[in-house]
């Protein structure tokens, strides 16, 4: 019976590592998209740079995620624009470091040239479910 006591310590040590802390709910928080750009390099749209919001408890938690032209999650920034990669099959991202939007697009869309950013307008329905 020694192996089965074991057993369970291991399984109740694991199970605990994935719990919120005491006081902390973990709750899905909703996410908006707030704006929408198309990322340009010389006329072709290589992706996307899209806004979004964490609506928090402590307040709106803004970040962008960066997509190529297939909708593909390339990575993040912070909303002061600290750029990261994702890494399929990874917990972490690679740290890219701070940039402008244009910049830190170009780079996750491995882009030879400068790229532009252009508004994408949203349609009316996006823009009443945001408010």
């Amino acid at each position: 019976m020694r192996i089965r006591g074991d057993v369970l310590l291991v399984c109740g040590l694991v199970a605990g590592c994935g719990t919120a802390p005491a006081g902390v709910p973990n709750i899905a928080r909703p996410v908006v998209e707030r704006s929408r750009w198309d990322v340009i390099d010389e006329g072709a749209v290589l992706g996307q740079v899209l806004q979004l919001e964490i609506d928090d408890p402590s307040g709106p938690v803004v970040f962008y995620r960066v997509v190529d032209a297939h909708g593909r999650w390339l990575g993040h920034a912070t909303s002061a624009r600290r750029f990261s990669r994702r890494v399929p099959f990874r917990e972490d991202e690679e740290d890219l470091g701070v940039w402008s939007l244009e910049r830190g697009a170009a780079m996750l869309l491995e882009a030879a040239a400068p790229v532009t950013l252009r508004a994408v307008a949203r349609d009316a329905d996006a823009r009443r479910a945001a408010k």
